[in-house]
């Protein structure tokens, strides 16, 4: 998938306005939890504006219009639990896998019946992660609900059984966790209890801090400089146990990549637009996130009340509309807004491998079909700066992004 989205965001960089690879939802903001580490906890009010939902039809209308605009990928996930629309939400997945797109469902998973299981392997979901912030009871509802952990494992099991009952592959199961003061040295712990429930694929992402009263689950320095070697610990077990996971994103990074929104010395960035291979965040060019009051977003750690909205215009209009296109110069220009500048994504592993493909795929557009002289001088040149065995790595990546730009333009 990455490199036809690499090479929807390239169209942007030959002034082509390609369409978004993927649509999130956020179909309500209410919640039937009360976690310490979600927004809801410390930001104050909920705007009045995100509990003013838009109606099932305007949902569902918004999946047509995803799909005849060339939207790949559905993610109905949000600031609060889908399900408590468990009707609305299912009504989409069906209408969405009708349209051949492919879709995620993101829940805390504990609302989830047998029958919505059931409906949902019918129709063949790609993908549903549940939130899991610890391998026992005592972590995880610690850090989100009494019972939480309980009412979420029985959801995982019950997943289980049913997909070995219907003999179907799908959904997919994933677990996201937030690592947090209170479950940062059980990663190991939480590949052992995926590897036992089924679990497919492991998420670890970093705590936002919403708040400096959320001190009991910020990490302590102490506790962030053995970080690492918990990290490592875990994914020589997830290698062992064959766990597909994303911990390497928690391990510090490099440095091999610093966007224009970090400047190496000062507050001073040029404002002019900087290649893409450049760009600090690539987010607002790959998608857009729909709030339960309609309002666009870049990405999903985003909300703005004065940004266009669904209610108004089309899916197309907003994509293409004046608010995302301005917020995509400040950040090609490297002006930032405030919640950009502190946002640890474009660092994890998942930013990083879009914008390596990114690179590759400007150079192998660049480079699609070249004669047999300039053929036999991009093979000796690799081989004298990178060797035989990378050389033959970066040719079979070369060949599986023609392979896959080739697919996406039949």
């Amino acid at each position: 998938m990455q490199p036809v989205m690499a090479r929807r965001i390239l169209q942007w960089h030959t002034n082509q306005q390609s369409p978004p690879w993927e649509l999130m939802v956020c179909p309500t903001h209410r919640c039937n939890l009360r976690c310490g580490i979600c927004a809801r906890s410390w930001e104050g009010p909920t705007a009045e504006s995100l509990l003013d939902e838009l109606p099932e039809e305007r949902w569902l209308r918004l999946v047509e219009e995803a799909s005849a605009l060339g939207v790949r990928y559905l993610n109905i996930g949000g600031g609060g639990e889908p399900t408590l629309r468990r009707e609305l939400v299912l009504r989409m997945c069906a209408k969405a896998k009708a349209s051949g797109i492919e879709v995620h469902l993101q829940t805390n998973g504990t609302t989830l019946t047998q029958d919505d299981l059931d409906r949902l392997i019918a129709l063949r979901l790609d993908y549903i992660t549940v939130s899991v912030d610890g391998p026992t009871a005592e972590i995880n509802d610690a850090i989100r609900f009494k019972n939480a952990f309980a009412e979420t494992v029985k959801r995982i099991e019950w997943l289980y059984t049913l997909k070995k009952r219907h003999r179907s592959p799908v959904p997919h199961l994933q677990v996201n966790m937030v690592v947090t003061a209170l479950n940062y040295n059980v990663l190991h712990a939480m590949v052992d209890f995926c590897v036992g429930h089924g679990v497919e694929y492991l998420s670890a992402k970093t705590l936002l801090e919403y708040s400096p009263n959320m001190k009991a689950y910020i990490l302590s320095a102490d506790q962030q400089s053995v970080l690492p070697g918990e990290v490592e610990r875990a994914l020589a077990k997830a290698r062992d146990a064959g766990l597909s996971n994303n911990l390497d994103s928690l391990l510090p990074v490099s440095g091999e990549r610093k966007g224009i929104g970090e400047p190496a010395t000062g507050d001073v960035v040029e404002k002019r637009p900087a290649p893409f291979t450049q760009v600090r965040c690539l987010e607002p060019w790959r998608g857009i996130v729909i709030s339960s009051s309609g309002h666009a977003a870049p990405c999903c750690f985003f909300w703005d009340g004065t940004a266009d909205s669904i209610r108004d215009h089309s899916l197309e209009a907003v994509w293409l509309g004046p608010y995302l296109t301005s917020f995509r110069q400040r950040v090609q220009c490297g002006d930032l807004p405030a919640p950009c500048k502190t946002c640890g994504f474009p660092d994890s592993s998942e930013h990083l491998q879009l914008a390596h493909c990114l690179a590759q795929v400007m150079e192998s557009v660049g480079n699609a079909y070249p004669g047999p002289a300039g053929l036999l001088r991009k093979v000796w040149n690799s081989l004298w700066h990178h060797g035989l065995r990378t050389s033959l790595r970066r040719y079979r990546e070369w060949r599986a992004i023609r392979r896959a730009l080739k697919n996406e333009s039949q």
